[in-house]
């Protein structure tokens, strides 16, 4: 079911939906096309053909044709005259479609991610985070993430091409430097913390915007 009541994000086109419903409650109120059920038959894992229903019910509610999304090379959705992204993790799905460049991911809280730290994260990054737990790893990942697909370009390194610049008191925004080569772009971003979950929103900060 779409949720929104958790969010706290400065732009309205954005839907989370929790999975609790199993694939033919989420399959009723949507149509596939003969192509889009081929693609759905073709999905084996339960847990990806939900995420594939459920981002199809949010794309109507956002009054999008999933006829209008394409995808580049990356795997990166596009759409006319504007900008879309789209994530999913375990229960949760989203998406957001903005005028202006855009990312969005989810992630759940995982202890694997202390392990592998030091793949993206910074050690200037660990001094202006100091506070290194699971929950603020997995913020410094979804935050990356968001940027990156909000970016779109590939061949990006983590921990070296995006740059967390400034977090506020409560880690709940940020800003961030994203470079490849002599392609430099900022970014803001609002995170959300929810049932073991972490949502990032990465939107272009072309007015120069502070953080709160």
């Amino acid at each position: 079911m779409p949720i929104f009541n958790i969010l706290n994000f400065t732009t309205k086109n954005l839907i989370l939906w929790k999975i609790s419903e199993n694939e033919s409650q989420l399959a009723e109120s949507i149509y596939l096309s003969n192509s889009e059920k081929s693609k759905f038959n073709s999905i084996k894992s339960s847990v990806k053909r939900k995420h594939f229903l459920a981002i199809k019910n949010i794309l109507k509610m956002l009054k999008i044709d999933f006829g209008q999304v394409s995808y580049k090379q990356s795997g990166k959705p596009e759409i006319k005259d504007k900008y879309i992204s789209i994530s999913h993790s375990y229960d949760y799905c989203g998406v957001i479609v903005s005028e202006k460049k855009v990312g969005i991911d989810i992630e759940k809280f995982r202890p694997k991610i202390e392990r592998i730290k030091n793949k993206f994260i910074s050690e200037k990054e660990k001094s202006l985070i100091d506070d290194l737990s699971i929950e603020n790893l997995t913020k410094v990942w979804t935050i990356k993430e968001a940027v990156f697909k909000a970016f779109g370009h590939n061949s990006i390194d983590f921990k070296k091409n995006i740059i967390i610049k400034k977090i506020n008191r409560k880690f709940d925004k940020a800003i961030v430097e994203i470079n490849k080569k002599s392609i430099v772009e900022y970014y803001i971003l609002d995170i959300v913390n929810f049932s073991q979950y972490i949502c990032s929103v990465a939107q272009i900060n072309d007015l120069n915007l502070e953080l709160d």
